[in-house]
């Protein structure tokens, strides 16, 4: 199934420029190529036990149509045994970028 948001789409009268209706549609977001990572969409897919690509378009977009919500590099490492997650997770902290989501600091 590929993801879907919902968009506002709005119809001009070219004549007039006023915007005669708005409605809320869905926007299909395009599946990776083939040899990419089915989740984030990364060219080649990493490998199995290895983060997703947290920046990838594809990843965000199609996350948030499924969660509600942006991805953040602790949803893309989620799925990881913890010998890949913790130094990931290390070096995300030391470049300030790991989510302070949980109360702390990046």
């Amino acid at each position: 199934m590929r993801p879907s948001l919902p968009v506002k789409c709005e119809t001009v009268d070219m004549s007039t420029g006023k915007v005669v209706k708005t409605e809320t549609v869905p926007f299909q977001i395009m599946p990776p190529p083939a040899g990419a990572c089915p989740v984030c969409g990364r060219l080649p897919a990493h490998r199995l036990d290895e983060p997703h690509d947290a920046q990838s378009l594809y990843y965000q977009y199609s996350f948030f149509a499924e969660h509600e919500r942006w991805p953040t590099w602790r949803d893309a490492l989620a799925h990881c045994p913890e010998a890949v997650r913790v130094p990931w997770e290390r070096a995300l902290r030391e470049r300030g970028v790991w989510p302070a989501d949980d109360g702390e600091q990046p």
